[in-house]
Formats: structure tokens, sequence, C-alpha cells
């Protein structure tokens, strides 16, 4: 540092009156003119000084900005990466505890000879169940310990969950999005059995706006009134047909 600022008056030392009335103007310094060969090698060093201390003032506030993103990436990482404590062994006791209910209410109203309507799944059974399909698949990123959406992956981005039990209507939340959607169809979950299918559209897709609800409304035109599309698998199934695979069809056994 010593040196440059050595080397960098030796240059204005050798520089004539005129010379250094030129590099004045370059550096934006008024009322030179009057000034002697000394004073102008002071004000441009004076110059060089101030304009040094702004660049690093700048080139501090550059390397701060990018620390700060990295670090806030470093940081969302971690919170995006929260450990997923829904074990297979966990779904399994909660699985068969649902299940035992169901069917206890299921003897106790039959003896009663009283129609009803089954329990439908309840949703950390039936996201849980499709994640342990995904991770099947090949997906083991699928997470489901994740702050927005249904589950997580680092292949997929957000996956959507649908899990229906009978012929009924499925219902979508107006402001719900999503990378991928998965449909479980658990109509003999009863059973043990369940069909899960992968249809890859986005949610802001013009494939899946455009899916028509009722005879005169869109998924989108019902989304825009705030209310939630309903629609049952039979009229959903070939809207999607050509965007979805079957990825898990069996026992749930063959999962867990």
């Amino acid at each position: 540092m010593i040196i440059y600022k050595y080397n960098k008056m030796s240059k204005l030392l050798l520089l004539t009156k005129k010379q250094l009335h030129t590099k004045c103007e370059e550096l934006g310094i008024i009322k030179y003119k009057s000034k002697n060969k000394k004073d102008l090698i002071n004000l441009i060093e004076l110059k060089d000084k101030i304009e040094d201390k702004i660049e690093d003032k700048i080139e501090n506030k550059i390397e701060n900005k990018i620390e700060d993103k990295i670090e806030d990436k470093i940081e969302n990482k971690i919170e995006n990466k929260i450990e997923d404590l829904y074990s297979k062994e966990i779904l399994l006791e909660c699985y068969y505890v649902h299940k035992n209910y169901v069917s206890q209410r299921k003897t106790i109203l039959n003896n009663l000879k009283i129609s009803f309507r089954l329990p439908s799944i309840p949703e950390d059974i039936s996201e849980n169940l499709i994640k342990f399909m995904i991770h099947k698949y090949g997906d083991i990123s699928s997470n489901w310990s994740c702050k927005t959406g249904d589950l997580l992956s680092s292949i997929e981005g957000k996956q959507e969950c649908k899990c229906f039990t009978s012929d009924g209507p499925i219902s979508f939340t107006p402001s719900s999005n999503w990378d991928i959607i998965y449909f479980l169809d658990a109509r003999n979950w009863i059973d043990n059995y369940f069909i899960l299918y992968r249809v890859d559209l986005k949610k802001n897709s013009e494939a899946w706006n455009n899916l028509p609800i009722s005879k005169t409304q869109t998924f989108q035109d019902q989304c825009k009134q705030g209310r939630r599309p309903r629609i049952n698998w039979k009229s959903l199934k070939p809207h999607i047909e050509k965007y979805s695979i079957k990825i898990f069809d069996g026992n749930i056994n063959d999962i867990l």
C-alpha cells in the first residue's frame, strides 16, 4: 500500500502544471487554476482518497449483499430440509388404528341396520401413503414435513395429494398451488388395496385451468369466484388421461 502511494505521488510529481490541470478536470475538481503545483497534487490525492473510500463502501455493500443472499439461501435450504419423522412404522400404526375404528363402526351400524357413509382416510395417513408409494416409484426425496403443500420433492417440487374413498366429488382449494398432482384411488382401502395416479400438470397450466367442472364453468372460473371446484373421478379421469400414469397398483404391504 505504501509503495503504491509512493508510486502514485512520483507520477504526479513528474507531471507539468498543465497536465495536472487536465487531471483535475478529469476528476471533476473545481477552482484549481489558481493553485500551485504542490496544491494541485494535494487536491488530486485528496480526490483519489475520497473516491477510494466510496469505492470501498460500494464494494463492501455489494459483498455484504452477496453474503446475505448466500446466507439466506443456506437458511432456506436448512428450513426446507425439515426432518420427516412420519416413518413407515408410524404410518402402519395410524393406518390400522383408523381401520379398526371404521371396521368397528361398520359392524355396529350394520347390526343396527343403519345405512351410513364410511369416514374418509385422515390426510396425514393418505399423504404418507402417497409419499411411500412415490418412494417406491423412485423419488425418495418426497417429504411430508414441508412448510407449504402436501409433499415436497427436490425432483418434482410441490406435490399435491388427493385421496378419494368413494365415487363422490373430489374438492380443491382455490388458493393451493402445485407442480405435480397425485390421485390416490382408495375406494377399496378397507381391503388394503390402492391405486396411485401421477398427473403431470401444474396448477397454473392451461390444460388444468380449462378442466370443465360444470356445463358452463372451468376449474379456473370457479377459482376466480373463490369457490372450491368439485369433480368426481369418473368425470375427471378422461380429461387428464394423457397426462396421467399409474405408478402404484397393489396392497399396502407392498410399500410398508
